[in-house]
């Protein structure tokens, strides 16, 4: 009924989305093999949150899913009874994104109001308001964060365009007190600082960690072990150049797209995929800067998500609000699907 929030892969074939309307839906990829694999979409449940959903995220062992909630709250929900509790609040505003640690059993909530917030399951509140038990204060608006799969490290991006990340292990072992201190590697961003980043991801290992901004570039940089940022690569990946001839002379007009979701996979190490405004997934080789395969679209990609084992595609369609108030009348579908990465789409030949 609305546009989707967020996708997030439980295990390797089921996922689930969160979407405006304020329900969390779960579907399951269902596959046959053969000489081409052939792939269907069964829903299976929903969870009404009755307040439009900004971001989910599972426990690991897919017992339950979490929710950033438009109300400023961030819950709980038991996947089997949909019953959920309140882990935490932020202030006169949401959280952008919540992810589960499971090692530090925590649920971390990036919100709006610059605060990093980390939520005990194990709290007792006994009927008052939950306090996070660890909290940090950022200094500028974040845009959009990550937590890799290993749950080695968290990365975000802010307004004033800088990738600010850490590894959890500075703060292992300290989870009982409310401090504000930096522990952040930080980075301005290589795609200027007029070009606010849309999406962030990091690969599987912590080696690799991309953004793309809203105006259609994309970055990937290596991490060494020790974290630190180098071998960094800038590109074009949703900008468009079309010839605008009138009586007088023609010119070269630019066309940028938002860049709503890069993905890495675990299979190739020179594979990403970036999800955009102007209807299309692209599947590119980062080695040679090159395109593997674009998938069209009748409407913007909103969201995506690779599988963890690295052979599905999980994305929504729907209005993101790329051409303002013009692209109302144009009555985007919202859309849910998955495509199958094969070899021919994971390695360019």
């Amino acid at each position: 009924m609305d546009s989707v929030s967020e996708i997030r892969f439980g295990n390797n074939d089921i996922f689930a989305t969160g979407a405006w309307d304020g329900y969390i839906r779960f579907y399951q990829i269902l596959s046959q093999t053969g000489i081409q694999t052939q792939i269907a979409l069964d829903f299976k449940s929903v969870i009404d949150c009755q307040e439009p959903v900004l971001s989910i995220s599972w426990k690991r062992d897919m017992s339950m899913i979490f929710a950033a909630l438009a109300d400023n709250t961030v819950r709980a929900y038991d996947i089997k009874t949909g019953q959920n509790i309140v882990l935490g609040y932020h202030d006169d505003c949401p959280a952008r994104q919540v992810f589960w640690n499971d090692e530090l059993q925590v649920l971390v909530s990036l919100g709006f109001d610059k605060k990093l917030r980390l939520w005990s399951l194990k709290q007792n509140t006994m009927g008052m308001k939950p306090s996070p038990v660890y909290e940090l204060n950022l200094t500028s608006i974040p845009t959009v964060g990550e937590q890799d799969q290993n749950e080695r490290m968290f990365a975000y991006a802010d307004v004033d365009c800088k990738i600010k990340w850490f590894s959890w292990d500075k703060i292992r072992g300290n989870l009982n007190s409310t401090v504000a201190r930096n522990i952040f590697e930080i980075e301005d961003s290589k795609l200027g600082n007029r070009s606010q980043i849309s999406t962030l991801s990091i690969s599987h290992n912590s080696k690799q960690m991309g953004y793309c901004s809203v105006d259609g570039r994309g970055a990937v940089m290596e991490m060494n072990d020790r974290l630190e940022g180098q071998n960094r690569i800038v590109y074009k990946c949703h900008k468009r150049e079309e010839d605008s001839k009138n009586s007088f002379k023609s010119e070269k007009i630019n066309t940028y797209y938002v860049v709503n979701s890069l993905q890495f996979n675990c299979r190739s190490y020179d594979w990403v995929s970036t999800s955009s405004s102007d209807s299309t997934i692209i599947f590119w080789d980062l080695k040679k800067k090159n395109k593997i395969t674009t998938i069209p679209f009748d409407a913007p990609v909103i969201a995506s998500q690779v599988s963890p084992d690295g052979y599905f595609l999980a994305y929504a369609t729907g209005y993101d609000w790329g051409q303002g108030l013009d692209g109302i009348d144009n009555r985007f579908s919202n859309n849910v699907g998955a495509v199958f990465i094969d070899k021919q789409q994971l390695f360019y030949v």
